[in-house]
């Protein structure tokens, strides 16, 4: 009787499956063979889960996953590596760490790309001032003479071999915040170029610019204003060298991202966005036709240089930001908005209650915070925040580098719910995020992570001569304590955020975007391996070492903390059913191996939603 039934068994198990099939029922992936470490609040681990709809559907034992695959099924074989939800870098800036490495580094390679010499950036380099003169003038008419009149010619000059000699070598050559005048003046660049377009920049990202006279004309003919300094970067490329040409911008852009951000293992960024309106049409465009290869948390920013609206009477910010309304939150599972930001608030906060050891520093001496403190009436940013807080608005990416910023931030929440317009809780959902944090102040810590406010660290700027490695040479081993204390946050009930504020490539040194260590270059576990060892690779010192990080917690911190920042942590930040499947393979444990090789950790595969955006050769 059995062997009578075999056949309709058989055939109604076939029937079964084709229905389940034609139904698009199956998973579309199933991942196996991993140690999965899926960063919900039990630290779950699973070997294996399915994903439908870019969506995890299930998750368990090999078996129990394999049981749900249908005959369409990919399968991924972690081959007993360590799987991670997809790294969330909460403050990085793709669109324009690409301009200096497609136009820079790979200047040659971009400019024959896309038909156009006009995007290669030429670089005068010398050892000396007058050396890198030399080379500016030398490299700035044989462009004029390859190219012809009219075309933009972009130049950066660097001296020495790294940024901190460089900015020693080069930046006296520019306009000084004093008002006093190097030699690259608009004057001069006009002698040197009278019939093209010319900008200077000097080494880093953030380092100072200079244009002439053309150039000044051709931002007012296309931008309606004088772009100027970092806003110059992006608005030249986007809004006008590639203006029109949408196709070659999304490939640019798609570049970047596949190649710095998704190589590293990075399946969200957070970014503020302002001053070039293509860059988010170029963003959309991506969506659109579903190349998007990472994911966009975007916070609508305040850096608009020297737009003339934005010091109008009656408009501003303040007045902007009692109209927007709150739209965080409203977007899609690839862009959605986060809130708004505003980078450069503390200008007229910053100062310190500690004391110099070296009062004689010919920098890095902040304003003593009692014998001057600050005014208020007189501190356009504090308003402007105050605005936005008092409109609902969630704020966020406020850079804060001193104990005095740290003061008027907390004033501010404190009179807000004092004055009964706002209560606690209410300030709490908020999230309000600060950005960079290489001091806090230990007293401040806690009333901050009461206020639910998500501090972000990146680490490398607490060492050199930049921001807090500065801070701590003029003002010493007391407040060491005050170095990026993330652990502290944590432990004083708050979830600290983890970010690298860096361009994620290997690029010539004359082209690199940021001071950090060069071990970190084109490597965000290097970033990573900074918060559990709190040892700088390239000269041993460690920083604060009480505030080492817990690997799971420090994991939490590129992840489910992450997407709590952004806003989005009910759709990323963690391996849960019904979360999008964002995760990554990697080659090493990084919960085991020696805290001082995290930074040797490779990602060997990163998959958006389910879909694989970067595979590496040794997977």
């Amino acid at each position: 009787m059995f062997a009578l039934l075999m056949p309709v068994l058989l055939q109604a198990q076939d029937d079964a499956t084709r229905k389940l099939d034609l139904l698009k029922a199956y998973p579309e992936l199933v991942v196996v063979n991993g140690r999965v470490h899926t960063m919900d609040n039990s630290n779950t681990q699973v070997q294996a889960f399915a994903v439908k709809n870019n969506r995890i559907i299930a998750r368990g034992t090999n078996d129990e996953m394999r049981f749900l695959a249908g005959p369409n099924t990919e399968v991924v074989d972690a081959k007993g590596r360590i799987v991670l939800p997809g790294l969330i870098d909460g403050h990085t800036h793709p669109h324009l760490w690409a301009v200096e490495h497609w136009l820079g580094s790979e200047g040659e390679a971009t400019s024959k790309r896309y038909n156009d010499p006009q995007l290669k950036i030429t670089y005068a380099l010398g050892t000396e001032q007058a050396e890198v003169l030399r080379n500016l003038e030398k490299g700035v008419r044989d462009r004029a003479a390859q190219m012809g009149p009219g075309k933009w010619i972009w130049a950066s000059v660097f001296g020495g071999k790294t940024l901190p000699e460089s900015r020693k070598i080069v930046h006296a050559l520019f306009r000084q915040q004093d008002g006093s005048s190097g030699t690259i003046t608009r004057e001069y660049l006009d002698t040197l170029s009278p019939n093209n377009p010319l900008l200077v920049f000097s080494s880093e990202a953030i380092g100072p610019e200079a244009h002439n006279t053309k150039a000044k004309d051709e931002f007012l003919k296309i931008l309606g204003w004088e772009a100027a300094g970092l806003t110059a970067r992006t608005a030249t490329v986007f809004d006008i060298l590639m203006k029109g040409r949408e196709t070659e911008k999304v490939d640019f852009l798609k570049r970047e991202l596949l190649e710095c951000v998704s190589a590293q293992g990075v399946t969200t960024f957070g970014n503020h966005y302002y001053g070039s309106p293509s860059i988010m049409k170029t963003y959309n465009l991506l969506y659109q036709s579903g190349e998007m290869p990472v994911r966009w948390g975007w916070y609508l920013g305040t850096l608009w240089g020297n737009q003339p609206e934005v010091n109008q009477p009656g408009g501003g910010l303040a007045f902007f930001y009692r109209n927007v309304g709150d739209f965080r939150g409203i977007g899609n599972d690839y862009i959605w908005n986060a809130g708004v930001s505003n980078e450069g608030w503390e200008s007229g906060l910053t100062c310190t209650t500690s004391k110099p050891i070296n009062p004689n520093a010919p920098s890095g001496i902040r304003r003593d915070c009692n014998a001057q403190p600050t005014d208020y009436n007189a501190a356009a940013g504090f308003e402007q925040v105050k605005s936005a807080i008092q409109s609902g608005l969630r704020l966020s990416f406020l850079h804060t580098y001193s104990d005095g910023t740290y003061d008027s931030l907390l004033k501010l929440l404190d009179e807000e719910v004092k004055s009964g317009r706002m209560t606690v809780a209410q300030v709490r959902e908020l999230r309000i995020g600060t950005e960079h944090n290489p001091i806090i102040r230990p007293d401040h810590i806690k009333r901050l992570a009461d206020y639910g406010v998500m501090p972000a660290f990146n680490g490398y700027q607490v060492q050199g001569n930049i921001k807090g490695g500065e801070f701590l040479k003029v003002y010493g081993e007391q407040v060491m304590t005050w170095m990026a204390p993330m652990k502290s946050y944590q432990d004083a009930g708050g979830h600290p955020v983890f970010n690298t504020d860096a361009h994620l490539n290997k690029v010539a040194y004359y082209a690199k975007d940021m001071d950090y260590p060069e071990q970190w270059d084109g490597n965000i576990w290097g970033f990573i391996e900074f918060f559990v060892s709190r040892k700088m690779p390239h000269d041993g010192l460690t920083y604060n070492v009480r505030e080492s990080m817990d690997r799971t917690d420090l994991m939490k911190a590129a992840t489910i903390w992450g997407a709590e920042q952004l806003f989005n942590e009910k759709n990323i930040g963690s391996l849960e059913v019904g979360k999008l499947a964002d995760f990554i393979v990697i080659d090493k444990d990084y919960f085991t191996i020696p805290s001082d090789q995290i930074k040797t950790i490779k990602t060997l595969l990163t998959s958006l939603g389910g879909k694989t955006v970067y595979k590496s050769p040794q997977y």
